[in-house]
């Protein structure tokens, strides 16, 4: 992980939606995580409060079978920290870089008093917890109801770039809470039924309008029904 302040002014604007001027808080860092990277783990206290404002992390947890869930991803202009913030509990999930991940970086205890009284800054948190809760609703219902191959259909069309899936199958797998062996079956008949093809890669989309139910760019809830 490497600490960086250097570029921390350009991307300070992306902080001012909260309401927050760069002159209350001269001791924000910029810091930037390499992939692989855990911006926060599950059980240990929060630091900071992560702005991201560059790549993408996956929020994951590990259940008391020692099974690792994968919730979602999250972009720039989301929080590292916000519950945590308010309840001042040690992390409920871990967050890790997918990519190159940079956030602003703000001194949890520090900060957490002003930041409690800073409305802009409260209403916005409030707005993004309810966008995901409303999301989360209505992804759970498709999750619980539909089979494997339409949630896969609706993740392959949501991760797709340029119309290739290069997203890694056991991650997939572990993501729409299935075994590896049963998902690659069901992409070997997405693959034989001339939807996709197995490229070196990753896999081609050669009928995107047969992938299904697209979902809007942001995160995805985790399925509640397994294999």
């Amino acid at each position: 992980m490497e600490n960086r302040t250097d570029r921390l002014e350009q991307y300070w604007e992306q902080l001012e939606q909260f309401g927050l001027e760069r002159r209350d808080y001269p001791d924000a860092r910029l810091r930037q995580y390499r992939r692989g990277d855990f911006l926060c783990r599950q059980g240990c206290p929060m630091e900071e409060l992560l702005f991201v404002v560059e790549g993408r992390v996956k929020v994951c947890a590990v259940t008391p079978a020692d099974k690792t869930l994968l919730f979602c991803y999250n972009g720039p202009g989301t929080l590292v920290g916000e519950v945590e913030l308010m309840t001042g509990e040690a992390a409920t999930t871990s967050l890790q870089a997918d990519c190159t991940v940079r956030c602003v970086a703000l001194p949890m205890k520090k900060y957490a008093e002003s930041l409690r009284a800073n409305i802009l800054f409260m209403n916005r948190v409030a707005h993004m917890l309810a966008q995901i809760v409303a999301r989360n609703a209505v992804n759970d219902t498709f999750n619980i109801l539909a089979p494997l191959e339409a949630r896969l259909r609706a993740y392959i069309a949501h991760s797709q770039r340029d119309g290739v899936f290069r997203g890694r199958l056991t991650e997939t797998a572990e993501y729409l809470g299935v075994s590896y062996r049963h998902l690659l079956r069901t992409m070997n008949e997405l693959c034989a039924r001339g939807i996709l093809e197995k490229t070196s890669g990753g896999y081609r989309i050669l009928q995107p309008l047969a992938l299904g139910r697209e979902q809007e760019e942001g995160e995805w809830s985790v399925p509640r029904t397994k294999e």
